[in-house]
């Protein structure tokens, strides 16, 4: 099966990818869907220095920590950027990216 982060955009929280994450739980798939710095169920510990960047480094920890690899990473809205500098940081644990009505930046 595949093991799959979900991830959300600013001014939203891992309640966006509810009805997703169940369906894909129902399939076998794992699911992680945090919930990044400053948004959500965080949204009160909003403070100066939270970026994508920090959020990135976040997710990219959390991978680490969980020992994931093969990820399918998605990310929507703002967490597109989030998702973006994820496959970068930590490309030999992601297997595939999804933008799904998603920002992403590019140089």
């Amino acid at each position: 099966m595949t093991t799959f982060v979900l991830l959300h955009g600013a001014y939203q929280g891992p309640w966006i990818w509810k009805m997703v994450a169940e369906r894909l739980r129902g399939q076998g798939h794992s699911v992680y869907v945090p919930c990044l710095d400053g948004c959500g169920e965080r949204a009160a510990g909003v403070r100066a220095g939270i970026t994508t960047e920090s959020q990135a480094e976040e997710v990219v920890e959390m991978l680490r920590l969980e020992d994931l690899s093969d990820v399918v990473l998605a990310g929507t809205s703002s967490g597109g950027m989030v998702m973006a500098r994820v496959a970068e940081r930590a490309r030999e644990r992601v297997g595939r990216v999804v933008f799904a009505d998603a920002l992403a930046l590019f140089d």
